[in-house]
């Protein structure tokens, strides 16, 4: 049969540091390590993510990962965690150990869903689903690469969707769907095209190539493996001419143009060899035999099949360390039902002897048999009255932190309530003993404080009814269609004189036509908190920008401020009342970080994300994301 060769390009696998030429020794590698002592952990993990997809180094790889490993649980660092199972889980995958591989993803997914991350979510389906192509289980693979495009549709994040374009593209190739192969296909061209991704836009000319190879459209296949060859030549990838060739070639063939078929394939052979790739000699030597044997010329038939052989047989090494390690676990296997099927049998041969016992020694096997389930009975009852005050003593411990983190939420709350209300006395006391005292200015200075201590207040206290009433499930979700832009105009509106007392403005950046499907009256509470949050940690004279966009199936809205920015260490507690803590703004202002808390809540009721980029000294961008309904449906 005639092979094809098709760019199967997979998502996050690490580029292979040894393709061709001279790999690095192995002690020079540990030394790599060694030298670094600050920065032991993040050594350990460059390490694996260069060295990953090499098998010969797989043994030290996975013993970097697993220190690395130690050192993220012992710092609680869940990023890093997640970062060390994805290379653990392409480390095992690469060996063919997919069931390991398996177990570390879903660790990754298990932290991912405490602490969300959508780019390293995205990955970790990403390799899921390389796994069952791996397996040939398309429908399977296909589920985990929507997953992955959806999440990386939510976070924007360009080089992703390129990707997930171009394995859904062939996913649907594999499981024979070509419409929806050509669909994906031509997105992932047009966005390649568009972010000047020239590698990407030559891997989808020739998977669109062998898409309508398959297809039988060899003129539409020829102009594809044409146009890639022509980008090949321009960026002078001798790999990449000699595939484009050898696929020109095989067109050729099925054309009965074999002047044409012949040129091709010897110059594809010349390039393959002249660079060393071996297995890609083995390829072209087949379609040479092939070309040969149409042509009737049986005697150079022979002889590539022969180079065919002699390459095939070379590489099928590494594939017998495969079916050894089959054949031994099938050996394993039916060794073991042996031995289960030896047991049954002798317990068979212990009953026939028992039956034909006399009755004392039926009557003592009888006691003994009362015996032991008696104390099978009392061994299952003490192991039960254990688990019960095990579990008993867990849900004290959770109700404890849950009181000490509610106490310290709420002293928080009273420290933040003390503040403008202490002004609230002082400035009315002074007013009614020595009021006459004051000039008009004065007056002016003192009802200004009054009134942004009240507005203070009054907010603080708002905050703390929506969050009283969500814990209490008394706030009802009720979703309408809604503009937008008018109600971010509202806001903004609002919150002018905060704006106008640190000479900052607000550049919106919304369709004016852009309708909203959830609940408006907490959307409107979710753009309120965050442009006021906004507001109070950027420096006067700066800019907040607001933007809205559709971003796959989500309406995704952005609040982006220039101010002092978040540490990576703190920003997994902003959205979490029992770690949450407040901080002053630029110009002193408090507040009970209870807004954010609150702006989780309510966009997860309505179906949506919320999270936050941020670092030191560059600002911060609060995102969330909620799902687009039509408003026709």
């Amino acid at each position: 049969m005639k092979c094809k060769n098709a760019i199967l390009f997979l998502l996050f696998l690490p580029v292979p540091v040894f393709v061709c030429g001279q790999q690095p020794r192995l002690d020079s590698l540990k030394l790599e390590v060694d030298k670094s002592k600050s920065e032991r952990v993040s050594k350990l993990v460059e390490v694996a993510k260069n060295y990953v997809d090499s098998v010969l180094y797989n043994d030290y790889v996975v013993s970097c990962l697993e220190e690395a490993l130690d050192s993220a649980i012992r710092v609680e660092n869940d990023s890093l965690q997640v970062e060390v199972y994805n290379y653990l889980g392409l480390a095992e995958f690469n060996v063919g150990a997919y069931e390991k591989g398996t177990n570390y993803f879903y660790k990754a997914l298990n932290l991912l869903d405490h602490n969300p991350n959508l780019k390293q979510k995205a990955k970790v389906y990403n390799n899921l689903g390389m796994v069952f192509d791996e397996l040939e289980d398309f429908s399977r693979a296909l589920e985990f690469y929507k997953e992955s495009f959806r999440l990386d549709s939510l976070a924007a994040n360009t080089e992703g969707l390129l990707a997930s374009y171009i394995n859904l593209g062939i996913c649907y190739q594999n499981l024979k769907q070509y419409q929806k192969a050509w669909e994906f296909n031509n997105k992932a061209y047009q966005l390649a095209e568009t972010s000047g991704d020239s590698l990407s836009q030559v891997n989808v000319l020739n998977n669109m190539g062998t898409l309508a190879y398959d297809e039988k459209d060899y003129d539409e296949s020829l102009d594809y493996y044409k146009e890639a060859l022509d980008l090949y030549e321009k960026s002078r990838d001798q790999g990449g001419i000699a595939m484009a060739k050898n696929n020109i070639g095989l067109v050729y063939l099925d054309q009965k143009k074999y002047r044409r078929s012949l040129k091709n394939f010897k110059e594809a052979l010349q390039i393959a060899q002249e660079i060393d790739l071996y297995d890609f000699s083995g390829d072209i030597y087949s379609n040479l035999s092939f070309y040969y044997e149409e042509q009737e010329d049986y005697k150079n038939a022979l002889k590539y099949y022969d180079l065919y052989n002699e390459v095939y047989d070379s590489l099928i090494g590494g594939k017998q360390t495969e079916m050894i390690r089959k054949l031994e676990a099938q050996y394993r296997l039916e060794k073991k039902q042996r031995e289960i099927l030896e047991l049954q049998q002798e317990n068979m041969q212990q009953k026939e002897l028992l039956n034909s016992s006399k009755n004392i020694q039926g009557y003592l096997y009888l006691i003994i048999g009362l015996v032991i389930l008696f104390l099978a009975i009392l061994f299952y009852l003490l192991r039960e009255e254990k688990i019960l005050a095990r579990k008993l003593q867990e849900k004290t411990e959770e109700l404890k932190k849950s009181n000490t983190s509610k106490d310290r939420f709420f002293s928080i709350i009273a420290h933040d309530l003390k503040n403008p209300f202490n002004a609230l006395v002082s400035y009315t006391s002074l007013l009614r003993s020595e009021f006459d005292s004051f000039s008009k200015e004065e007056l002016s200075q003192i009802i200004t404080d009054l009134s942004d201590a009240t507005e203070q207040g009054f907010a603080l206290l708002e905050n703390l009814l929506f969050w009283t009433r969500s814990q209490t499930n008394r706030i009802k979700v009720y979703k309408t269609f809604f503009n937008l832009k008018s109600v971010v105009d509202n806001v903004v509106s609002l919150a002018t004189p905060n704006l106008v007392a640190k000479s900052q403005r607000v550049e919106l950046d919304i369709d004016d036509s852009l309708q909203v499907f959830a609940d408006k009256d907490m959307i409107a509470t979710v753009v309120r908190n965050l442009i006021f949050n906004s507001i109070k940690f950027s420096y006067p004279d700066s800019v907040i920008r607001v933007n809205a966009k559709k971003i796959g199936e989500n309406i995704q809205v952005s609040v982006i401020d220039q101010g002092i920015g978040i540490d990576a260490e703190k920003q997994h507690k902003f959205f979490n009342y029992e770690e949450n803590t407040s901080s002053p703004g630029t110009a002193g202002e408090t507040g009970s970080g209870l807004g954010l808390v609150i702006c989780r809540e309510f966009i997860e009721k309505n179906d949506g994300m919320v999270w936050l980029e941020s670092e030191p000294g560059k600002g911060a961008t609060f995102r969330f994301s909620i799902p687009h309904v039509e408003a026709e449906k």
